[in-house]
């Protein structure tokens, strides 16, 4: 979760939100610790949907990609607003990175859940 949303989240807030790289930097350490914080219950809350999500229909690819989009969205996005506000973001700065984080997290909720699924696989851990 650190590698992937140090990357992603560094993107949306210097390209897209007009952050400052002296922002941008401050709010990436900021999140580093909350990453390794909430990796473990993202994870677990990313299995649960798929668990429940997944077994009800036949089209396993869709499910997938439907529910890491979800988990993404409604995991990530309301800790994103919080770490953007405690680290001097203006109102307008948190909506239009929080704004943007939504489409990003929408496109990218499936790779983040295949790239979970390698992480586990190398580190032998169980993928739901």
């Amino acid at each position: 979760m650190v590698a992937f949303s140090f990357l992603v989240g560094g993107f949306v807030e210097l390209a897209i939100s007009g952050l400052t790289l002296d922002q941008t930097l401050k709010i990436r350490v900021a999140a580093i610790p909350v990453s390794i914080l909430i990796g473990r219950p993202y994870g677990l809350y990313r299995d649960f949907l798929l668990h429940i999500l997944t077994r009800v229909h036949d089209n396993h690819h869709v499910n997938k990609f439907l529910v890491d989009t979800f988990a993404n969205l409604t995991f990530q996005v309301p800790l994103y607003a919080l770490i953007l506000s405690f680290n001097g973001a203006t109102h307008a700065q948190i909506i239009s990175a929080a704004g943007s984080i939504v489409l990003i997290s929408s496109i990218s909720g499936r790779p983040y859940g295949l790239f979970l699924n390698i992480c586990r696989r190398l580190f032998s851990v169980p993928i739901a």
